[in-house]
């Protein structure tokens, strides 16, 4: 057994690395170029909302090749196009956060990737169940119903002609280095969104095989579909909360600082505690803990941007941390699980990546 979900979980992990990391090549390099564009946007209808409005529009042209792809080549490159324009509308939405209430709308925006993701995996399901072929349709138009109206009502101040210098490619590529020695806080933020994110992902990409292999749930599929419920249903909770109170009281450090602590006791419990009532336990107390994380680290990395001028493509390189660990973790899991053959030294490492992440966060000066 130990064989099975150590070397096999290893060749699954690569070929699965191997087909996403292109995939995730494309949204890592779209989100800070398209974030960089659209500072330099001078439309009439603003910096942000044309690139939400016709990222949104391609992402549905992309949905729609994934419809009609009868290959998995011609499925790859759907999907490419998907990642690049949902990317675009990424890196110009996380620049239309205001200032004043950073927590909140932080919360409001952790919030509504965790409904999303509950309501995108039912939705999805129920709908390749019911209707196969046409299972894309539903999707492109909901990307269209929520895009369209939210790019049109957008108050977005144009930028007037003429404010900015010039376009010139070797200033446009210089000014994604951001030196972390000029601007140390924003370093320090942007470890605070990697190094965690690792851990977490080290925790959650292999949890079905945890089912099957270690707490021998016979409905694993089923089980892992409660796991991430009872997660997301809690963090729901916690991340409104935790927005409006950091909010309230002006802190944000303590407040990350308490939620990877969390997440760590939660992945403790999996590595040591190997039942299903406490799989269930430590799924909400890691909902819990991801909720406050997500509802204030937005609101940190918003605080340390270098410059207001390039809010997106700063924003944009910030999304990098979200996006690299996502692409690496399963691969290191991968190892892990290959080289111990065990789920209690995977967990522990994830925990070990999660606690790290708050000798990162410290010493962040600009934020209290």
């Amino acid at each position: 057994m130990g064989w099975r979900y150590g070397h096999e979980t290893l060749l699954n992990s690569c070929v699965a690395f191997f087909f996403t990391g292109i995939a995730v090549l494309v949204a890592l390099v779209a989100n800070p170029i398209v974030g960089a564009l659209s500072d330099r946007t001078t439309s009439r209808f603003g910096r942000r909302r044309p690139w939400i409005l016709v990222g949104g529009l391609l992402k549905a042209v992309g949905l729609l090749f994934l419809w009609q792809a009868r290959s998995l080549t011609f499925l790859f490159i759907g999907w490419c196009f998907v990642e690049l324009f949902s990317n675009c509308v990424l890196a110009a939405l996380t620049a239309t956060i205001p200032e004043s209430q950073r927590g909140t709308i932080s919360g409001i925006f952790g919030l509504s990737t965790s409904l999303g993701g509950i309501a995108g995996a039912i939705l999805a399901g129920q709908i390749f169940k019911a209707a196969p072929t046409n299972a894309y349709l539903p999707m492109l138009l909901i990307v269209l119903a929520t895009t369209i109206p939210f790019a049109l009502f957008l108050p977005d101040k144009a930028l007037p002609k003429g404010y900015l210098p010039a376009f010139k490619l070797g200033t446009f590529l210089k000014n994604f280095w951001i030196s972390p020695r000029k601007y140390p806080d924003f370093g320090w933020a942007w470890l605070t969104r990697f190094v965690p994110f690792v851990g977490y992902y080290l925790a959650t990409t292999y949890v079905l095989y945890y089912l099957q292999d270690v707490i021998k749930y016979k409905a694993a599929l089923q089980g892992a579909s409660t796991i991430s419920i009872v997660a997301t249903v809690v963090s729901l909770l916690s991340t409104i909360l935790g927005g409006y109170l950091s909010d309230r009281l002006q802190v944000r450090k303590p407040f990350v600082i308490a939620a990877m602590g969390i997440i760590a006791v939660a992945m403790l419990l999996l590595a040591f505690f190997q039942v299903w009532a406490i799989v269930l336990v430590a799924s909400a107390i890691l909902g819990f803990g991801l909720g406050v994380y997500l509802a204030v680290d937005v609101a940190i990395v918003t605080l340390v941007l270098p410059s207001a001028e390039n809010r997106a493509k700063d924003m944009g390189i910030v999304n990098i941390a979200n996006t690299l660990p996502h692409s690496l973790a399963p691969l290191l899991a991968g190892v892990i699980l290959a080289l111990g053959h065990s789920y209690t030294t995977l967990y522990i490492v994830a925990a070990l990546f999660v606690l790290l992440g708050i000798l990162v966060v410290r010493p962040i000066k600009a934020v209290r």
